[in-house]
């Protein structure tokens, strides 16, 4: 395990100079596989924020300079390429485990060694998307690590979330008279129906999903997010090509993991839960997680909308994101002892 540093002048504009701060990576290993992890904050003396990305295999890190800049003051956030993904993809095998549960043991053994570096006894888990599906399997199975869960694109089930999809994507191609987009879509069938779930089934529904602002709202084209990726400070052009490797490598067990997630059974949690629903999301629609929540018993439940976004609130909406950490998920930390003093 060594510690990296960012490169050339982007690493020298986000980095963190004042005494109190952290701004560390290191490659640390996790279930026998080797991960690679950053830690960032304006104050050692600020709760632990760890962020379970998306994907398959699409790390929070190369982008994260988009959002992330005002959340350290508040917060010490950690990111992590999970197994199969971006700077960790470098040591992906054939017989590597990509279950479900090895993710989640994964995020298990990352805890434990911050606990050990930061002197820490509980973080909170903001998952996005795919990380949704991590973050809440860990809040049911291990409410002693956690200060609060916060979902973002929160899976809950993954049938639904296709049939919302492609309703979506119907519905604006026969507004747009788009009869390319309509052919595709009737060509899919009953979905996602009885048939496998491949990844060009899959794929039709969400590219026209997307194109009607269904991952970014308002918006058919955004590359603006993946270009994103590469202003990183932290990735290499080398670096950024593993990110495709990984996405290849575990695209067949991760998604048919991902669509198939039904978690609308599991409603009774020992943590503050807490929801950032995009009011535009056909990525993972909204609806799903609205309906569950009614059921949902926590220590403490909050959901923000975010009316102007889709599936990338962080990415859309940035300052009302950074205010809605502040205001619902700081007090869980202080109130849990892992806040020194409350940062103002």
């Amino acid at each position: 395990m060594g510690d990296h540093v960012p490169h050339g002048s982007r690493g020298a504009l986000c980095r963190l100079p004042n005494p109190e701060s952290i701004d560390r990576t290191a490659y640390v290993d996790l279930g026998g596989v080797s991960q690679f992890v950053s830690i960032r904050g304006r104050s050692t003396r600020n709760p632990v924020l760890v962020v379970c990305h998306g994907g398959p295999a699409l790390p929070s890190l190369p982008s994260s300079w988009v959002w992330q800049r005002g959340v350290e003051d508040y917060f010490t956030v950690v990111n992590y390429d999970q197994r199969a993904s971006g700077k960790s993809a470098g040591s992906v095998s054939e017989d590597m485990d990509l279950s479900v549960d090895r993710y989640v043991d994964d995020l298990v053994e990352l805890i434990a060694w911050l606990q050990r570096e930061l002197g820490v006894r509980k973080v909170g888990v903001l998952g996005h998307s795919w990380g949704t599906v991590l973050g809440l399997t860990l809040a049911r199975r291990r409410p002693d690590l956690l200060w609060a869960y916060i979902g973002v694109g929160q899976v809950i089930s993954g049938p639904e979330n296709e049939v919302e999809s492609l309703r979506h994507a119907m519905r604006s191609a026969v507004a747009d008279r788009n009869d390319q987009a309509i052919s595709e879509l009737q060509a899919l069938g009953e979905y996602p129906g009885e048939e496998p779930l491949t990844v060009e089934r899959i794929v039709t529904c969400r590219r026209w999903a997307q194109y009607y602002g269904g991952l970014s709202a308002y918006r058919s084209d955004f590359a603006y997010f993946t270009e994103s990726q590469e202003l990183s400070p932290y990735y290499t052009d080398a670096d950024l090509g593993l990110i495709g490797v990984g996405q290849r490598a575990t695209m067949p067990a991760v998604l048919p993991a991902l669509l198939g997630f039904d978690a609308r059974d599991q409603t009774a949690f020992e943590v503050p839960m807490l929801q950032f629903l995009g009011r535009h999301d056909w990525t993972t629609p909204a609806g799903p997680v609205a309906r569950w929540l009614e059921t949902v018993t926590a220590l403490a439940t909050d959901v923000v909308w975010f009316e102007n976004s889709a599936h990338l609130c962080m990415f859309e909406e940035p300052g009302k994101f950074l205010v809605s950490l502040v205001t619902h998920a700081l007090p869980h930390a202080v109130a849990a002892g892992q806040s020194k003093t409350p940062a103002m």
